[in-house]
């Protein structure tokens, strides 16, 4: 008679233990990702909130400014009407004209301007050579019975000039 061999078959030893362990792992491998997307989701309800204030802050800020821009305008709008008028006040008095005599000098039948004769002097002082603007100070000498006007420019130069 044939033996029949049979073979062992391999036992498994497990044991409760190394089972939950090997279950927990799997878990715990299974679950990181979960824990991943949990932290980024509620980080993203963090920075959510923080926009949220920052908004409200923002929008507050941009109100107080109109605020503040608004009141800066008021007050240069009623500056400006003081401004404008106290120029109109100003401008309503009229200024008083300096006097500005005009003499004349009669000889015998003939007649001079005497501003005539003081820019006649004027402009020989120029013709000598000299510069209108370096004119300090001028006095006219007239003389009727010479027809003639003297001049002195600067306490220097000295001249004669045709009266009529």
């Amino acid at each position: 008679m044939e033996k029949k061999t049979t073979a062992a078959k391999p036992v498994v030893k497990t044991t409760a233990k190394e089972a939950s362990k090997d279950t927990v792992k799997e878990a715990a491998v299974k679950s990181a990702p979960a824990k991943e997307s949990v932290k980024e989701t509620a980080a993203e309800t963090k920075a959510a909130a923080v926009a949220k204030e920052v908004e409200k802050k923002v929008a507050e800020t941009k109100e107080t400014v109109k605020d503040t821009a608004k009141k800066a305008t008021e007050k240069v709008e009623a500056a400006t009407k003081t401004v404008v008028k106290k120029a109109a006040a100003k401008k309503a008095a009229p200024k008083k004209e300096e006097l500005k005599p005009e003499v004349f000098i009669q000889f015998q039948g003939q007649e001079a301007v005497v501003a005539d004769v003081i820019e006649k002097a004027k402009k020989q002082f120029e013709a000598e050579g000299h510069r209108a603007s370096s004119i300090k100070s001028i006095q006219v000498y007239l003389k009727p019975e010479e027809y003639a006007a003297y001049y002195v420019i600067n306490q220097k130069h000295a001249g004669r000039v045709d009266l009529f």
